[in-house]
This record gives structure tokens, sequence and C-alpha cells, in this order.
């Protein structure tokens, strides 16, 4: 697929149109947003721009990943700069859902865009056929829907939609550019109401409410079991309506319940409650901006206490939130044969359930999803279940799920009965395969660039093993270093480990990948550990020291060291990154030296490594007080690259947007660094002008100027030895505070930090 794409226009800065467009702009695009014009506004731009303005006020954790991305994003509006769009490679429209509207737009859209751009709508309610009814040729054979979901800088999926007339190859510009550069899985659908995720995602939210309130469930019980054992999200499906909105989800199910014949399954569950009436007409629409009350409320004692309730499904009236003691929901997520083998009601509303969303799953396959990983990626990227309808059905076993359904009289999917009792996924010599619609196994192809240490796994492809850390076989003489302890954390058995793993890899010439899969890439020192032996000064300084080594010889190393972390990293966590040749990240990475929310200071080399990186980014007047200020703020990056722009990882660093490529990205780099080696970078002269200016403001913290006053002053020609000297010593002086041990105490105990 190429990656032709450099200019993409928006049009809608809504909620969903504006969060798309920040994306593209993150993944290097230049980007205009579009929008109508206000009423009686000044400033015609005025929604475009403040959608802008609403993201980069929200800093790196908002739409824009970085600065540089909100660079690349311009306004204007659909009655003045139309023009914006004719270099555009791609254009989305984002606006209300009504086709006589759409349409208009799209004609006004052919008459200025360039020959062979792409035109896609973010819809799931109106068919594409409907969409292009009547539309010029030349557009409907570029023109496919492209359906985002919300927060489209973290939701991962991507359903496209294509046309019987649309070009293949605008599908395949458009897919390249959203995996690649936008970091989405992207899906492939038929053009039917809703395709597969809201398809079967409402399906499953009617299903599950129904049958707790015909079965009597409390609102606690039917969490339970949902995100229990079944493996849903963590809010249960009562949770989710509330996030969702209690008073929207009506209009979805009858926007989904009018698009679908009567003889769908949906059919029974599309009429909405009188449960959920009564709710919408007391004004309990679930979590709406600051207010919190559905089907749980957050209220508060006489005396301030903050306490959980949930309503009471028979009168609407709200009560404590009471756990629930029911046996099914004790069990583990996964354990879907034992639910559906409990007498409790708990089991009995988890049959009632399963039955019938993961049967009307395979109704799906092919006439909405060509193959079955398509559908069980759409619902665990798109409404975070855990697992796919076809692997539970996997879980509770296909032939006793069919034998279940013929004894209750319940209809079986031609696609359940012709799967004979097989499973579904099976692993044959190391390669995973699926069954497909014509009951043959076929091996499940990965896109190209993709890798994932499931596969390395699957492969046997394991050099090393240990209690605390795996070395696998890239291939290419390249091994990735996945680490296994708790929390990853980095205590000296697994500091010892990576010190033996660095010398083999030196003598076989292996290059090195740092890469751990999960949403904590790294911890640093354990802290509960820490906290027990703190008053022997003999052994802390034998740890700090040895954690000194080890990442000193990583980063001198004869061979290439590259660091691929993803999700969080904090601590030594980021001191080891900090130590490697290069940083392969994925975008989504939060990382950050917080040594200082537990009293000290980064002491594996972090203070030194920041003081490098922010000297090559700032200067040297400069680069002192941006190390102060960050470790001293113990300052987490929103992205990969805030964590540039705060020094955390060089200018050079790569960066990856989709977190399934990023250990082929990484071992890519580990290639490139054997053709061209990496050289570090020394420490120049820091000029100690600025360290007054960044003292002021620092409101009773243990990390004070004087602490980088006196490692300033410790420098000498072996920069890199004075200054991990003097780390060393400066968190052996901040272990002994009484404060700092009352700092690591409470974050051991309640994960935040204390201001003492």
């Amino acid at each position: 697929m190429t990656q032709d794409i450099k200019k993409v226009g928006v049009i809608g800065a809504g909620v969903m149109g504006a969060g798309i467009a920040a994306q593209a702009a993150n993944g290097g695009a230049e980007v205009v947003l579009l929008d109508i014009v206000p009423d009686g506004a000044t400033d015609r731009n005025a929604i475009a721009q403040g959608a802008v303005e609403r993201f980069i006020k929200a800093g790196a954790n908002g739409g824009f990943m970085g600065q540089e991305a909100a660079k690349r994003l311009s306004v204007g509006n659909i009655e003045d700069d139309l023009n914006l769009l004719s270099d555009c490679d791609w254009i989305v429209e984002v606006i209300v859902e009504k086709l006589d509207i759409k349409q208009d737009l799209f004609q006004k859209i052919e008459a200025v865009r360039k020959d062979g751009s792409v035109v896609s709508s973010n819809t799931s309610t109106i068919p594409l056929a409907t969409l292009m009814q009547g539309m010029p040729q030349r557009l409907r054979e570029d023109f496919i829907v492209t359906h985002y979901f919300n927060p489209p800088r973290h939701m991962r999926l991507l359903e496209i939609v294509k046309g019987d007339e649309t070009k293949q190859s605008a599908v395949d510009r458009v897919a390249s550019f959203n995996d690649i550069q936008m970091g989405k899985t992207v899906i492939h659908c038929a053009d039917r109401p809703g395709f597969i995720a809201n398809r079967l995602g409402v399906f499953w939210m009617q299903a599950a409410v129904y049958e707790a309130v015909r079965n009597g469930l409390s609102i606690e019980d039917a969490d339970a079991i949902m995100s229990g054992p079944c493996g849903y999200p963590s809010t249960g499906i009562f949770g989710l309506w509330d996030l969702c909105g209690i008073n929207l989800m009506p209009d979805v199910t009858a926007s989904l319940g009018g698009l679908l014949p009567e003889t769908d399954a949906f059919a029974p569950y599309r009429d909405v409650l009188p449960q959920i009436v009564g709710m919408v007409e007391r004004g309990y629409h679930g979590r709406k901006g600051r207010v919190y009350q559905g089907f749980y409320r957050l209220s508060r004692t006489d005396d301030g206490k903050k306490i959980k309730e949930t309503i009471n499904l028979q009168n609407l009236e709200y009560r404590n939130f009471e756990k629930s003691e029911l046996a099914s929901a004790q069990l583990k997520k996964g354990q879907l044969a034992e639910l559906l083998a409990s007498p409790d009601k708990g089991g009995v509303y988890g049959w009632k359930v399963l039955s019938q969303v993961l049967n009307y799953a395979t109704t799906l396959v092919p006439d909405v999803a060509g193959e079955i990983t398509s559908v069980d990626q759409a619902m665990k990227l798109g409404y975070n279940w855990q697992f796919g309808p076809f692997e539970m059905i996997d879980l509770i076993g296909t032939k006793e799920f069919v034998a279940r359904l013929d004894a209750d009289g319940l209809p079986v999917s031609d696609f359940l009965r012709n799967a004979d009792g097989r499973k579904f996924y099976i692993e044959e010599n190391g390669v995973e395969k699926c069954l497909n619609a014509k009951g043959q196994y076929v091996d499940i192809a990965r896109p190209d660039g993709v890798l994932t240490l499931a596969d390395l796994k699957r492969r046997k492809a394991c050099v090393m093993e240990s209690e605390t850390a795996n070395v696998w076989d890239l291939g290419d003489d390249v091994w990735a270093l996945e680490f296994r302890t708790k929390m990853n954390t980095l205590p000296k058995e697994l500091l010892e480990n990576i010190d033996q793993i660095r010398e083999r890899a030196e003598t076989e010439n292996k290059a090195l990948v740092l890469y751990n899969e999960g949403p904590l890439f790294a911890a640093g020192a354990n802290l509960a550990d820490l906290i027990e032996k703190v008053e022997d000064q003999a052994y802390v300084r034998d740890y700090i020291a040895y954690g000194q080594e080890v990442f000193m010889r990583l980063k001198y190393a004869s061979i290439p060291v590259v660091g691929a972390p993803a999700g969080r990293a904090f601590g030594g966590g980021v001191e080891i990154l900090m130590h490697c040749h290069a940083v392969q990240a994925h975008s989504e990475l939060y990382i950050g030296l917080v040594e200082n929310n537990v009293g000290i200071i980064p002491a594996w080399g972090g203070t030194k490594e920041l003081l490098v990186r922010s000297q090559e980014m700032l200067g040297s007047d400069k680069a002192i007080e941006n190390a102060y200020r960050v470790i001293s703020g113990a300052m987490v990056s929103g992205s990969a690259m805030h964590a540039k722009e705060l020094g955390y990882l060089r200018s050079t660093d790569g960066v990856t947007m989709n977190r399934d490529r990023l250990l082929m990205d990484a071992k890519k780099r580990a290639l490139a660094l054997k053709e061209t080696p990496f050289k570090p970078k020394a420490l120049s002269a820091l000029s100690p002008v600025a360290a007054p200016s960044f003292s002021e403001g620092c409101h009773q913290e243990l990390v004070e100027r004087t602490t980088y006053e006196t490692m300033l002053a410790a420098l000498s020609d072996d920069w890199e030895k004075s200054l991990l000297a003097a780390e060393l010593e400066n968190v052996l002086i901040l272990c002994a505070k009484p404060a700092a041990i009352e700092r690591m105490q409470h974050m051991l105990k309640t994960g935040k930090p204390l201001k003492n």
C-alpha cells in the first residue's frame, strides 16, 4: 500500500471531526479543518478555531500530541474556504447525520477537489449506497466510509466501507495512511447497517440491559457478571450506558433498529424500556460533564464523605452501592464455561445474554465481515471487550454452546452450525489459523511490518528464559529483551540479568531491543523493597551504584541497543531508555522521572542524561533550568512527541503511531544502527547563571536548587563519572530524610504523591 496522503481536509469541527483532524496532524499530514460560519460571529472561522484552541489548551494529553502537530493544522469555513480543499489528498466529512445536508456538501466538494483525491464520510447510520445516490461518477469512484470511534486519538478501530464502484486504490491509500500515520487498526466491512462494532455492540448493550431487568438482577450483580467472567468493559453494562449517555442511547437504538429488517434478531430489543424512559424524564442521563447521575450516582454525606449509589430498577430510587455476592460474579475473566454452569441467577443471566450476543455475532460472517478475526478485533478495539465473540465461543466450547442453544430451542446460525463443533481458532506448526465461512482453517495473515511477542512465542523463538527476563530471536541477528517482573520493576536480580544478556549479545554480535507488551514498559526500582531497606545505607549505595554500572555498560555496548517503549515508564524505566543508543517509541508514551514524588532524584544516570538532552535541545544556558523544571516537577509526558519536548527522548528518536508495528520498527532501527553506529554526545560546560531563576516558586520540595549546584560543581573532565557520583551521594542524603521516607510510604499506600 502506498503512503501518498500528504494533506487532509476535514469538514466538521465537532468533537469527532476535530479529533480526526488532530490525529491526522499528529501523523505528520498538513490538515485544514472547516466548519460553518456561526450566526452573528465576527470571526467567521470561530467554530474550527475554537476546537483547535481547546486542544492546545488541553496540552499533550488532548488532541495534539505535541506543539509541532498543532502547527500543521489550519482552519477555515465552508462558505469562504472550500478552495483550501483543492490540493487535499483525502477529504473527510464529519457533519450532522442528515442525508440532504451531506449530499449538498458532497456536490460542493466535488466542484473543488483534485483528480484522485479520496472523499469519505464518518457515518455508521446512513448506508454508503444511499449517500452516493445521484452523485457524479467521479465521486462514486473515489468515495468510501471511514467510521471512527471517539476519541479518535485513543480509539484504535477504524471501519472502512467501499462501494460497488469505489476504486481499490482509494481504499488502499486511506487504509495505509490510517494504519501507519494515524495508528489505526483498519477493519474492512460490507455496506450494512451499523457495520460490525456498532451492529453487535448496540445489540449487546440492549440485550444485557433487557435481560437484567427481565431476570430481576440488581445493577451490581449484572455489572459484576458482564465485567467479570464475561470480560466486557470494567464499567459493566450499566456503567457503560452511563458513560455513553442514557438519554442518547434510545436514539442510537432507534436509528439502528430502523435500518434492520423485522426478521433481524435485534428486533425484540429495539424498544425503549420503561425504566429508561423514566430515568430520562427525571434527568438521570449518566455521566454528563460534572454531573454523574444515571444508573450510578456519586453523592456526599452530611460530613462531606463521597458515597457511591445505584438506582433501584423497580422504583428508580437510589440506594447505597452493594458489591455483588453472587458466586458466579467471583469467577475470573474468561471462565465462561464455569459461568454458564453456575445455577445462581448470575449464571442464568450470563446465558441469557451470551446465547443471544454470541450467536448474533456469528450471523455477521460473511455478510458484514469477511472473516471472524474482523469481528473479534472490532469488538476488542471498539468496545473494549477482553475477548472477541468467537474467542468467547471457544472458551465455552463450540459443541457445548450449540448443544445448549438446541436444548433451549434457540436458533443456531448457519456459520455456527457449519463449524461442526470445531474451535474457531487453532495453532498449527507455530501458525495461528481461524475457521472461514467455508468451514476451512486458513492462516491469520499479519500486515507487513506487524510483529508481536505472541507470534514469537508460537514460533518458539525464545533464546533465553528466566524468572525476571526472556530473550526472543527477531531474526537478522536482533534479539528482543522482555522484562518479566511484577509491574516490570527493576530489582537487582533483573539488573544482573540485563547485564548478562547484554554481555552475551555482544559476544554473539546480536543487536538488542528492549521491548515489553502491556500497559507498563517499566516502573523503575521496587519501592516496597527500597522502603524496607532504606535505612541500610550500604544496601542503597550498592543497589544504586550497580544500576549505574549496568546502564553505562548498555550505553557503551559494542552492539546496537534500542529501547521500544509503549504505555507508561517511570523512574528507572525512563533511565534505562535514556542509556539506549536509540529509542523507537509508541506515540502514546507516558514517561517521567518521578523520583521527586518519593523525595529523591534520578540516580541511575537520569539526571545526567536529561542534562545532555536538555543541552542538545536548548543550549548550555538553559540546560540546567530545563532539567530542574522537569525533575522537580516529576513531569510525565502526554505522548512520545511531548517526551521529546521535555527532553526525555532525543529529537532523533523514532515514533511509531501504530502499536502493532512498534517491535518491527524497533528491529529496523537496530539494523540501521549496525550500519551507522551510535556515537554518544558529551556534556559540555554548563552555565550556572540560570540557577537562581529556576529555584523560584519551588514550594516545599525536597529536591532543591542546592542539589543541582552541588552536582554542577562536581563536574570534571570525566563528566559522566562525576555526575553519577553526585547522583549517588545526593540520593543517599535524601533517603535519610524523614520527609522522603514519608513520601515513599504514602506513595506505596495510596499511589499518590505527598507534598510534605
